[in-house]
């Protein structure tokens, strides 16, 4: 089984076949999961602001969705999410695979009661499908990997703090680095695939607005699924039946 885990968009395309509803309760508390088929091939999808759109990015129980897709034997899962862009030679929209992440604040740790240290990042392999992927069939140009610097959120950024990051980063968001760290404790793959729907504050003088964010990232979500639907076709073949 592969996972998928997506923003509140997902939830207003259909992506499965076949869908069962599920309720998994773990260590961390309770997970809410589609599983279902894409191409006959099995999928568990986690909606990360909840299936009612009820969890803002601070206060998602990533703990709790990962090791629940790994109680259902996902073994690799990708990520999608819509960043502001830092660049601003960047044609928008694009899409980035980002290869590395900066998360200061959220001290997101499946291990809260031992003394274990991992080296955080994004799967390779699964960066190497997506960025394969997108390049074959997108209509947005790809960036193929960059920096992406996580905030707590929920609010924005403020133009001052978008003048300091933009100095070590490529695009912000407020999930992808939680999401890679605790998959990497948990021993699970994972990578992300992002749609730059807009400039961030400050970014092109550009203003930040959270309702024109919400229908930019509404319009670019079918291009980020679309590749997101082959590559999972690409890890089945490549991972499941060769093994």
């Amino acid at each position: 089984m592969i996972g998928i885990v997506g923003g509140t968009h997902i939830l207003e395309i259909e992506v499965l076949s076949d869908v069962k509803e599920v309720q998994i309760e773990t260590p961390y508390g309770r997970a809410e999961v589609d599983i279902g088929r894409i191409d006959g091939i099995d999928v568990a999808i986690i909606q990360r602001h909840g299936k009612r759109k009820d969890k803002p990015p601070h206060r998602i129980n990533h703990a709790a969705n990962f090791f629940a897709l790994k109680t259902l034997g996902v073994r690799y899962t990708i990520g999608m999410g819509s960043v502001g862009c830092l660049r601003e030679e960047y044609e928008l929209p694009s899409l980035i695979i980002p290869d590395d992440y900066i998360d200061f604040f959220s001290g997101i740790t499946v291990f809260n009661d031992s003394l274990v240290h991992v080296t955080p990042g994004f799967d390779e392999y699964l960066r190497g499908v997506l960025l394969d992927t997108a390049k074959d069939i997108s209509s947005f140009p790809v960036i193929e990997k960059g920096v992406y610097f996580q905030t707590k959120g929920p609010r924005l950024e403020t133009r001052a703090e978008i003048a300091m990051i933009k100095n070590f980063a490529d695009c912000v968001g407020m999930t992808a680095g939680s999401e890679a760290t605790v998959a990497r404790e948990l021993g699970m793959s994972y990578a992300v695939i992002c749609t730059m729907d807009n400039y961030a504050h400050g970014i092109k003088n550009e203003v930040v607005d959270y309702r024109e964010i919400v229908m930019r990232a509404r319009e670019n979500a079918e291009e980020c699924l679309k590749i997101v639907s082959e590559a999972v076709k690409r890890i089945w073949h490549e991972k499941f039946l060769k093994t």
